[in-house]
């Protein structure tokens, strides 16, 4: 019987399809038999008003909102259909919602989905359409350049009555943050605190006991990447009008929160206030700061021309996980040698190039380099899926496991050979 570490581990591992018939049956023995475009990030009153629906269904003592149209899957991320034998999604879907489609794609049961978004944090290629991990990262981002606390916490911590303060993100689970997100969360220095009562996930109907598995390993492995603390907090900040906070002052006296009040109207009266408060411009901020973030990594998306391939071209897929992990060791260097992954490497002595793999690779990772035609290997792009390992008809790929400092030395493999890697 596999540990709890274990099965999270296998769920949430980026690059573990090197033995994924393995994982499904780490996963399987623990659960038993029932066991989008990053610029165009959502803004904060979508969020919250995806939330407040929820609630609202459950204040009226609906259930939560079975909608499987909202769960939707993105076809360039999933290996699956290309050939992999992943199926991480099916095995963590705490409802067992997930199957597949003769494509195998998966394909999310309306009457099981519970919009848990444990499936979010465990696959790229499974989103939602009103939020995915790059909006809900440019969130946290707008919260923190305001100079405030970010607070995560679940619906299911939500009460009547209770109406969470601008600093509050209130998610459907937090199982639906992966490893990598909170690793850039962290090493961009946000104070980010958990407020939850934990005692909550044994019973929880949405996500069950799954989520508490994931999260906490998820959290546990930001931190050991990072170096850095995930904070706990007891409360949820309530929302607050500056009229209440002078008929009923916490933790000052009647004339210091009259001074407090003075210095806020002279906020109010000279813009500052509204400069501090205002979603376009911590909307710039945090677009400026990805834009330049993303120009750094040099990373892209498009189709690059390459007359050594059927179609002419070659065309690149950044995952959201592997960007958010890219930006957060541009950020916090020291992070990538604590950061375990896994890569193909090739046999150089083995390979004929017959560009098999290069073909078959379903992230652009692998391509011929326009120039000569000889197989070459971006590893930025590589997620670890083996689907190489099998389209090589010479048996010269393989997969390794290292560490995310291979992702640094981008420079020294683009354009080379794609033999092994140290």
């Amino acid at each position: 019987m596999a540990s709890e570490r274990d099965v999270a581990r296998t769920a949430a591992n980026d690059g573990a399809p090197q033995n994924l018939d393995a994982s499904a049956e780490i996963l399987g023995d623990a659960l038993g038999a029932e066991g989008a475009n990053a610029s165009d990030a959502m803004t904060d009153e979508t969020f919250d008003q995806a939330m407040a629906e929820e609630l609202d269904r459950e204040e009226a003592g609906e259930g939560p909102r079975r909608a499987p149209a909202k769960v939707i899957v993105i076809r360039d991320y999933c290996v699956r259909h290309r050939g992999a034998a992943c199926n991480r999604c099916e095995i963590a879907c705490p409802k067992g919602a997930i199957s597949y489609s003769e494509e195998e794609l998966p394909i999310i049961d309306e009457a099981l989905c519970t919009r848990c978004g444990i499936c979010f944090g465990i696959c790229d290629a499974l989103s939602s359409t009103r939020i995915t991990m790059i909006d809900l990262h440019a969130r946290i981002r707008r919260i923190a350049l305001r100079g405030e606390d970010v607070y995560l916490t679940c619906k299911e911590n939500i009460f009547p009555g209770l109406e969470p303060a601008a600093n509050v993100v209130v998610l459907p689970c937090l199982a639906c943050l992966s490893p990598e997100l909170w690793t850039l969360i962290l090493a961009e220095n946000i104070r980010v605190k958990v407020a939850c009562d934990l005692s909550y996930c044994a019973d929880c109907e949405r996500a069950g006991e799954m989520a508490e598995m994931l999260y906490t390993h998820a959290i546990e492995s930001a931190e050991a990447w990072t170096d850095e603390k995930v904070l706990f907090s007891k409360e949820i900040p309530e929302k607050e009008k500056l009229i209440e906070s002078l008929a009923n002052p916490t933790g000052v006296d009647r004339r210091s929160a009259f001074t407090n009040l003075v210095g806020d109207v002279g906020d109010i009266a000279s813009g500052k206030r509204r400069l501090r408060n205002s979603e376009v411009l911590q909307q710039f901020y945090e677009r400026r700061e990805r834009a330049r973030a993303i120009a750094r990594l040099n990373l892209t998306d498009e189709d690059l021309f390459n007359d050594f391939l059927p179609m002419g071209t070659t065309k690149k897929t950044m995952t959201p996980k592997r960007q958010l992990l890219l930006e957060a060791i541009d950020r916090k260097p020291a992070i990538a040698p604590r950061v375990p992954i896994y890569l193909s490497q090739t046999d150089c002595e083995r390979c004929t190039n017959t560009l098999e793999c290069a073909k078959a690779c379903p992230t652009g990772a692998r391509f011929p380099d326009p120039e000569t035609g000889v197989i070459s290997m971006d590893v930025r792009y590589c997620i670890g899926c083996g689907i190489c390992v099998e389209a090589c008809p010479e048996n010269a790929v393989d997969m390794i496991e290292t560490t995310a400092e291979a992702l640094t030395t981008v420079e020294d493999e683009v354009g080379e050979n794609a033999g092994e890697q140290e």
